[in-house]
């Protein structure tokens, strides 16, 4: 039997168990959820949230949820200022590998004492040195070897402390002029060297056996003209799971952002997204997306045999996460 709601990553508002999240829980029977500012008050408060939340998870859904957040650093850490500041990724990388090291095991450290299995990061992006760019501060720079070389071991430190890494956004945003948050961003790489090289940090990450992978909504024009690489069966699956054979969980970026919300009806996202074996739908900033996204997926599994075979591929590799994280 499907269970839709396996694949929704959902985000909430409030910093306690109530009627809200208890709603979401029981109802749509999610995937995870994906913490932000928003939800926290305090350390204590945090901890008391994620485990009482969990707690009913097990009561209900017989099933642990994963919970997730950005702790990349700098200008995206939403855990600050209530636990440590961590330098963003461009800082890191003038600091040096041993700095990399360093925050990244203080980084594994609070989100293990919360309760926190996934960590969105780190941004594996290559984005040149002195240029204006959304992603300026979170990318460890301009040189696949070396945004290789940190992504690499930021993604060994977390693993090896107990908490997922998620390599982002594949197949790379360093050359969006337009962010995703507002607009669909369209590169005109071709299938050459340029393409080749932003996908070397991912490659990196992959041979690194990093557990999870975020896509970009970003239209690669050479690749896929129609879809961003979120909903893309060529990018998302030729590219990623065949041609790199990345086989761990593969999450879209926030549904809830324009170049997917104002784009692709709910129907339209299940079907591209569970076409192109995307484990998890992020829907992390509309309350009122969940109900009908999870209806699309629903509705899709039901009406469309061919997709069950992806279902079914999400519910082996999320089973290989819940051993990582809660083998007793």
């Amino acid at each position: 039997m499907s269970e839709p709601g396996i694949h929704l990553f959902i985000g909430f508002r409030g910093v306690r168990l109530e009627e809200e999240l208890k709603y979401l829980i029981r109802e749509y029977r999610p995937g995870g959820i994906v913490l932000f500012k928003r939800n926290i008050e305090g350390r204590e408060q945090l901890k008391t949230l994620v485990s009482s939340a969990q707690a009913l998870a097990m009561e209900e859904l017989k099933r642990p949820l994963f919970f997730a957040i950005d702790q990349e650093g700098g200008s995206v850490q939403r855990l600050f200022p209530h636990f440590r500041s961590i330098p963003s990724a461009r800082s890191l990388a003038e600091q040096g590998r041993e700095a990399v090291a360093e925050w990244a095991a203080t980084c594994a450290a609070d989100l293990r004492e919360i309760g926190i299995q996934i960590n969105f990061a780190p941004v594996l992006d290559i984005v040149a040195e002195g240029k204006e760019h959304f992603m300026e501060t979170r990318s460890f720079g301009s040189i696949p070897a070396t945004v290789s070389d940190l992504g690499t071991i930021w993604i060994e430190t977390l693993q090896a402390n107990g908490i997922s890494a998620t390599a982002k956004h594949f197949p790379g945003l360093g050359l969006a002029e337009l962010d995703p948050h507002h607009f669909t961003p369209v590169i005109a790489v071709d299938k050459g060297d340029d393409f080749h090289l932003h996908l070397i940090p991912f490659r990196s990450a992959i041979r690194a056996g990093v557990n999870c992978m975020m896509t970009s909504h970003a239209v690669y024009r050479a690749v896929d003209n129609l879809h961003p690489a979120t909903l893309s069966h060529e990018i998302s699956h030729r590219w990623l799971r065949e041609r790199l054979g990345f086989g761990g969980v593969l999450f879209g970026d926030d549904m809830d952002m324009a170049a997917i919300s104002e784009n692709y009806s709910p129907e339209e996202t299940a079907f591209l997204g569970l076409s192109c074996s995307m484990d998890f739908f992020l829907l992390c900033q509309k309350s009122e997306s969940i109900e009908p996204m999870h209806r699309a997926v629903a509705d899709q599994l039901e009406r469309n045999q061919s997709l069950q075979r992806f279902h079914c591929a999400t519910i082996q590799r999320l089973e290989m996460l819940r051993l990582f994280h809660f083998a007793e």
